[in-house]
């Protein structure tokens, strides 16, 4: 998972937590998939489908997505180049490439550009994609954890700080 920034998570209220059911963007160029993905999951997960890179990116934005799975082969965008926009705009995100390709360049390049949580290969089956899902989400509420207790201690050490130089000054 990526690193997170000390000064904010993105768009994600650290105060609130995360949600209760994880919220999933799934971009796929195919409406089948979409559909398919929906039915399968909409049950157990907040979902949320775009067919393109650009309608994806907008969801990632207002919806506050904790878990984003993108199919590698799509017409305008590897599904690896989006992933290192979602990388760069949103570090905190974990990130699934699904890909039919299984070549060790392809792999190595998703991990190191896309900084990709896991790879699923096709075909896949639904209990691989569920536990992938969760336990990207919880990896990412460890990690909202981790940057809130972090951000009270800096706060608490400036605090500390503060007093120990007023003594050090009377």
């Amino acid at each position: 998972m990526a690193a997170l920034n000390p000064s904010g998570l993105g768009q994600h209220n650290l105060e609130n937590g995360a949600s209760e059911r994880p919220k999933v963007l799934f971009l796929d160029d195919d409406k089948a998939n979409l559909d398919a993905f929906k039915a399968n999951f909409r049950d157990q997960f907040d979902v949320f489908l775009a067919q393109n890179p650009v309608e994806a990116y907008n969801i990632v934005q207002q919806e506050q997505i904790e878990v984003v799975i993108t199919d590698h082969n799509m017409p305008s965008m590897t599904g690896l180049e989006f992933l290192e926009s979602i990388a760069q705009s949103h570090p905190e995100v974990p990130r699934i490439l699904i890909t039919g390709y299984t070549e060790l360049v392809s792999v190595v390049e998703a991990v190191n550009k896309g900084k990709v949580f896991r790879i699923i290969t096709k075909p896949f089956n639904l209990p691989e994609i569920k536990s992938m899902v969760l336990e990207a989400w919880v990896q990412f509420r460890l990690a909202l954890e981790k940057d809130k207790t972090i951000r009270q201690l800096t706060r608490q050490n400036q605090q500390f700080e503060f007093i120990l130089r007023q003594r050090l000054l009377s």
